[in-house]
């Protein structure tokens, strides 16, 4: 069956869902970093610190990289269609970049060999 004319009941339902005010659409941003913030503490609770500094490097590429190629240099999408973006979207890319930055800084600082040893 070609690609187009395949039907997923649980894509069709959540295709309806629609976010049409600037507070449902930064509730929808707030859930995403939800799952982020869930994830992270995840992975500083349960695994080494090296796999959560390489996770917190992985989502700090992702968070600037998206927004500034995908979003911003050949404007595909935006995390919402509305003026929220313009505030949003800079604050993911700091953070991304701090993300990155203190994962780096956190691994390498392990790294150090001790004077004298």
């Amino acid at each position: 069956m070609p690609y187009h004319l395949m039907r997923y009941p649980l894509v069709d339902a959540l295709a309806g869902l629609r976010a049409d005010t600037t507070a449902e659409r930064v509730g929808v941003v707030l859930l995403g970093a939800a799952v982020v913030a869930l994830t992270l503490g995840l992975a500083w609770r349960f695994f080494y610190r090296s796999f959560f500094n390489g996770f917190l490097v992985a989502v700090g590429v992702f968070f600037s990289f998206d927004v500034v190629v995908f979003h911003w240099v050949f404007q595909l999408h935006r995390i919402t269609e509305c003026p929220e973006a313009n505030v949003i979207e800079p604050l993911l890319v700091a953070l991304g970049i701090g993300f990155v930055t203190y994962g780096l800084m956190r691994e390498r600082s392990k790294r150090r060999v001790p004077p004298g040893g």
